[in-house]
């Protein structure tokens, strides 16, 4: 077997691991109020202001954007694998590479599914267009380009 095939295997191993840690750490909650930290200051504090709506936005779209960084770990470790098996045909070497090449795929296909299915958040852009003071009074000859 190739040093090289061994050496893409190992690689395709890590970033399978490294994808992993992605996709377990976007699954923590962002809320600051879901924390064990704060459970002495909440029990402390008696008016302590409510916890925030789970639904605002950076929060709302971190496990989105931690799936979004797995998802391109594995295609990047797809495609090292897939260039690997067009220089390497040996039956091992296909075989190792293929193995260690299936698992990403599958992780891709579970990743791109949630992907497709999760709920957009509600808050990830504004309800309505408000007009600008500024350019409601500037006269209308100042909004056309000059030819």
């Amino acid at each position: 077997m190739s040093g090289e095939v061994v050496f893409i295997a190992a690689y395709a191993v890590a970033l399978l691991v490294v994808a992993t840690v992605l996709e377990i750490y976007g699954r923590q909650p962002t809320s600051a109020w879901a924390s064990r930290v704060f459970a002495g200051y909440r029990r402390a504090v008696p008016d302590a202001p409510g916890p925030a709506d789970p639904e605002d936005w950076p929060h709302s779209e971190a496990s989105r954007f931690h799936q979004v960084v797995s998802l391109f770990v594995t295609v990047v470790a797809v495609a090292l694998v897939a260039g690997e098996l067009v220089r390497h045909h040996r039956p091992f070497e296909a075989l190792t590479l293929i193995a260690a090449g299936s698992a990403h795929g599958l992780l891709a296909a579970r990743i791109v599914r949630r992907l497709r299915h999760a709920r957009a958040s509600r808050t990830t852009g504004p309800t309505k267009r408000e007009e600008d003071p500024v350019v409601e009074n500037v006269p209308e000859a100042r909004h056309r380009r000059a030819h």
